[in-house]
């Protein structure tokens, strides 16, 4: 599945919400067929396109309103009244990452974008593309652990709501456990065979000790609401011994994930990834 950086430079404005609201509002501007895909419900779930908010120039952290709860055990009551504005202007990263049937449909707004686009966001905002670079990620044969950074806020899909046939149920779930955080891509990867990979996932790869260390919520405001994701890293073993076919599984779901991010709300913006991994030479 291909992905690709766009390097854009904005000009000012001001919003107190998620900005990958922004993104998507400014994707459908440069070509309004994507509005079908962002917006539809009869698209197929999970999407087959995912976005990333904007990321700052040089250090890639991503512009929304948060709170970042920095501490294990520290109080993490939901934030009261509204976030302080943020001001938007100046050069900008963004993600795009997308099923190969939509390649038409993202050039022709790539191309509108080179051009540059004007668009209603409050006030009256101009966006131009100045860079524009495709993205190889390969997961390697061979490794010995991997860790996964939420860039964004990630939400995770609870694979076990599906096994028990409970479509209704949208219970959030927080704990950086692998079938979690990569419910969708094998989902997305394996779809009949679903079941039988997300156990896979769930022996191949093992927590790190240090993983509720480095893993943390954040609340992020979106329509109006401060709601909890996950943000940070964790870090995973593969486990010795493991057969090569539930391997090749993990190494195609990896791929998936750093391709097209992870959790729901990816379309929207959260769930963008980056994964390193300590390969054997």
């Amino acid at each position: 599945m291909p992905l690709v950086r766009l390097k854009l430079r904005v000009s000012p404005f001001v919003t107190t919400d998620f900005t990958g609201k922004f993104v998507k509002t400014l994707l459908i501007n440069a070509n309004p067929n994507l509005e079908r895909i962002f917006e539809d419900k009869r698209t197929p779930s999970p999407k087959p396109l995912r976005i990333t908010p904007l990321l700052k120039d040089g250090t890639e952290e991503p512009l929304y309103p948060k709170v970042v709860i920095r501490r294990f055990g520290e109080a993490a009551g939901k934030p009261e009244g509204n976030p302080n504005p943020i001001a938007v202007n100046g050069l900008y990263h963004v993600y795009v990452g997308y099923v190969g049937g939509l390649e038409p449909e993202i050039d022709l707004a790539v191309t509108k974008l080179m051009g540059g686009v004007q668009l209603e966001y409050g006030s009256e905002v101009r966006v131009r593309l100045v860079e524009y670079e495709k993205v190889e990620q390969r997961v390697p044969r061979e490794f010995n652990s991997v860790k996964v950074y939420f860039i964004t806020p990630a939400i995770f899909v609870d694979p076990f709501v599906k096994f028990s046939k409970l479509d209704r149920d949208r219970a959030k779930r927080f704990v950086p456990y692998p079938p979690l955080i990569f419910s969708v891509n094998v989902y997305d990867v394996f779809r009949k065979a679903y079941e039988r990979n997300i156990i896979r996932l769930s022996y191949a790869l093992v927590e790190s000790h240090t993983v509720l260390n480095t893993v943390t919520k954040v609340w992020y405001h979106y329509d109006g609401k401060w709601l909890p994701g996950v943000i940070g890293y964790a870090k995973f073993f593969l486990r010795k011994g493991v057969p090569e076919r539930a391997k090749e599984a993990v190494r195609r779901v990896l791929e998936n994930a750093m391709e097209m991010g992870v959790g729901s709300g990816r379309a929207a913006g959260f769930g963008f990834v980056k994964i390193k991994f300590d390969a054997i030479s």
